[in-house]
């Protein structure tokens, strides 16, 4: 029978337990299962998603299948292969991504993330340490999840982040993963895998994410996510080629941060949001990929700062000034380091106030049963407003594609009642709308020729602009104003400057390729449309549909889709620089476009099958210069400042020392003119991608015109899309 020291070990003095340990000699991970034993927080199912949307998306997926059974029925020539290629693509782009919302456990090494994940599961599984445990992202997931080739004993997936041709993304654990999994087994491959060693060193630092599934009455409807302390390790660079690149792959430290859709944020108390870049270091986690605020007007209500270790705060109210100073100090550091590089990546964003900071921060002691209650009510409170915005995000993308496959059908009626007409009047039309084509292809060929060649005035012109600011970072009268604006002491400073200039040099960096990234790609997409316009073929108004498409667009929708034909040019390339900002446009509004064919392996290349991806870190995945900030931020953190009386001048001109020596300027002008290179050649590829497909479809409806149909069998087309477009009406 255990003693009630180690039956309760959070209701003693650390003195007393700590006396026990040592009577009974218990080992370091004996002790540590001792005095972090979870005390089971939740004992029922947290909030479920919303039943409505649930319901919505099963009759649609429901339609959509009798749907194509029905049209499958058809006789072979009247067969509505292109309608029912959409349909089945309607239904992957519904079912894709898991629903269940993701929390991430995030924050600096030591301020007890794994034991807080341990509590909300009730077992104790993550490991735990007094120095730093998590050497790689944890996913938590309901044991009802568990992918069938596991084994019966089997609830841990250990993966990496590249098979050697693609990325990892969580779509794949719904099918084959095999080539991504580094090991399977049960809890105990954690310590193995996802844990720092003895000697403090990472064994495997090419596991990308363990994936466990638990059987806990939190996981019903939610998974978390625990995390590494950090984003950046200077002890881990490996090399390619003799160069120095990023550490344990930087990207995709970043891209497991993208998994989270809300956020639970754990500061020690003692160094509560103060400790050596530790604002960056949150800066860094909320502009990670695809992190847009899920509601932009209201950017922080997805996630909560937890105090933690706050075993001397008796009470919340014993608490407000203290949180009241470290809110003020982090919206302050933010305003450096942040609202800017999200006000112009997301639409509509709103900065948050110290105020708004203020609400969001609360203590934690798990020997308080205060701070555990208000916990239970936070989390709780986190997961509902996360699925709740999931759920809307969810509802908004079924009405679109429901919308977009009763545009199809209409365009399957209009090419169904043409065929009711002589071939030789098809013929002739067709012919009449291939000498059009024929006419005025040229100019739109010429057109994106000049597109093509512009690509180098676009590479010139950022390596300009980025040029420009490391001209500011190198400028020792710049560093010192930056360093005197930012920092109140030497010591401040010096324990965060770099990664302040690094997030300096980031956020610069990314507003620049954003910026013409965009530009590029709304010039591109004015391109395809124009030449879709142009390819012979039917037409219908997704305007009568009250679709609702974005207004730069055509309403018309064309029986050739230039957009899947343009896409999929790109296929099978691994590097796509704008032309994946290109990509990030047409499917900014999921839904608005079902992309078929080759170009929904370009989606899952870029990793935007379940939900958009925002643009700043789409650059990133697609080539750009995604790490230079955090590059940075690593060489001058290995910098010893000597400083003299006037410390900030003198740290200036370390700092400026430094980068110079290093030659920053020259490999970041490299790696932008490889991202514009990239994009040649992508944009090359989809060009041709587009006009071999407008061939094809011109041969195709040449073989329709000289095709007779029976008049019989085209009234049967006629009543399976009336009756197609009654069941997707009726949902």
């Amino acid at each position: 029978m255990a003693s009630r020291v180690e039956a309760n070990p959070t209701e003693y003095p650390l003195n007393v337990v700590q006396d026990y340990i040592r009577a009974i000699g218990a080992s370091l991970e004996e002790y540590m299962k001792i005095a972090s034993k979870p005390e089971s927080l939740f004992q029922g199912k947290n909030e479920m998603s919303n039943s409505e949307v649930e319901k919505e998306v099963s009759e649609l997926l429901d339609s959509i299948d009798k749907s194509v059974n029905e049209l499958k029925a058809l006789p072979e020539h009247v067969q509505q292969t292109a309608l029912i290629e959409k349909f089945e693509q309607a239904k992957k782009d519904l079912q894709a991504g898991s629903n269940e919302p993701i929390i991430g456990i995030v924050g600096p090494s030591d301020s007890g993330k794994s034991h807080i994940t341990n509590m909300v599961l009730a077992q104790q599984i993550a490991p735990e340490g007094f120095q730093p445990m998590t050497a790689a992202c944890t996913l938590f997931r309901h044991s009802k999840l568990k992918h069938p080739s596991l084994g019966e004993d089997e609830n841990v997936s250990v993966v990496r982040y590249f098979d050697g041709s693609t990325t990892f993304n969580l779509n794949k654990l719904e099918g084959d993963h095999e080539s991504f999994v580094l090991d399977t087994g049960d809890y105990s491959i954690l310590k193995k895998f996802a844990a720092r060693d003895e000697n403090d060193s990472i064994p495997f630092p090419e596991a990308y994410l363990a994936i466990v599934y638990v059987d806990a009455p939190a996981l019903e409807n939610v998974s978390l996510l625990d995390t590494p302390g950090q984003l950046f390790d200077p002890d881990y660079i490996r090399k390619e080629s003799g160069e120095e690149v990023d550490s344990l792959d930087v990207q995709k430290a970043y891209e497991a941060m993208h998994l989270a859709d809300g956020f639970l944020y754990t500061s020690s108390v003692t160094k509560f949001l103060r400790d050596a870049g530790e604002t960056e270091f949150f800066a860094n986690i909320l502009r990670a990929p695809g992190n847009a605020p899920l509601d932009p007007s209201n950017p922080i209500q997805n996630l909560t700062i937890l105090a933690t270790q706050a075993a001397g705060v008796d009470s919340l109210e014993s608490f407000l000034d203290g949180r009241k100073r470290a809110s003020i100090h982090l919206d302050r550091a933010l305003s450096h380091s942040l609202y800017e590089d999200l006000e112009a990546a997301v639409e509509g964003y709103k900065r948050p106030t110290a105020e708004d900071w203020e609400q969001r921060i609360i203590p934690f002691w798990d020997g308080n049963k205060e701070h555990v209650q208000r916990f239970k009510d936070r989390f709780q409170e986190l997961v509902t407003n996360v699925t709740e915005n999931l759920d809307a995000i969810r509802q908004n993308k079924t009405h679109a594609i429901k919308k977009q496959l009763l545009a199809q059908v209409d365009l399957a009626q209009y090419e169904n009642n043409d065929r009711k007409r002589s071939a030789d009047e098809r013929l002739s039309e067709v012919q009449q709308m291939e000498a059009r084509f024929r006419r005025d292809n040229a100019r739109v060929l010429d057109k994106f020729e000049d597109q093509k060649a512009s690509i180098k005035a676009y590479k010139n012109d950022t390596i300009d602009q980025v040029s420009d600011v490391v001209k500011q970072i190198t400028s020792e009268s710049f560093v010192t104003r930056f360093i005197e604006e930012r920092f109140d002491d030497k010591d401040a400073a010096k324990a965060g400057v770099s990664v302040a200039i690094g997030q300096y040099f980031q956020a610069k960096t990314n507003r620049i390729m954003n910026t013409s990234s965009k530009l590029f790609a709304k010039e591109t997409e004015a391109l395809v449309n124009e030449f879709t316009a142009l390819v012979p073929g039917t037409y219908a108004n997704v305007a009568d549909n009250e679709f609702e498409f974005d207004t730069n667009r055509s309403a018309l929708l064309s029986s050739f889709d230039g957009q899947s034909a343009f896409i999929g040019g790109m296929s099978g390339l691994a590097a796509f620089g704008a032309m994946g900002a290109y990509v990030s446009t047409i499917t900014s509004n999921l839904g608005a476009y079902i992309l078929v064919g080759k170009a929904g392996g370009v989606l899952t290349s870029l990793g935007i099958i379940a939900t958009p991806t925002t643009l700043p870190w789409l650059v990133g995945a697609t080539g750009g210069p995604l790490v230079w900030g955090v590059a940075i931020s690593a060489l001058l953190g290995l910098v010893v400042y000597r400083l003299f009386s006037s410390w900030s001048k003198s740290m200036a001109r370390t700092v400026v020392k430094e980068l110079k020596d290093e030659g920053i300027a020259s490999k970041v002008a490299r790696d932008i003119g490889a991202y514009w290179d990239n994009t040649e050649i992508a944009f090359s590829k989809a060009v041709e991608g587009l006009t071999t497909e407008a061939e094809k479809h011109i041969e195709r409806l040449y073989a329709d015109a000289k095709t007779g149909f029976d008049a019989t069998e085209l009234a049967q087309v006629d009543d399976t899309l009336c009756n197609v477009k009654t069941k997707l009406k009726a949902q």
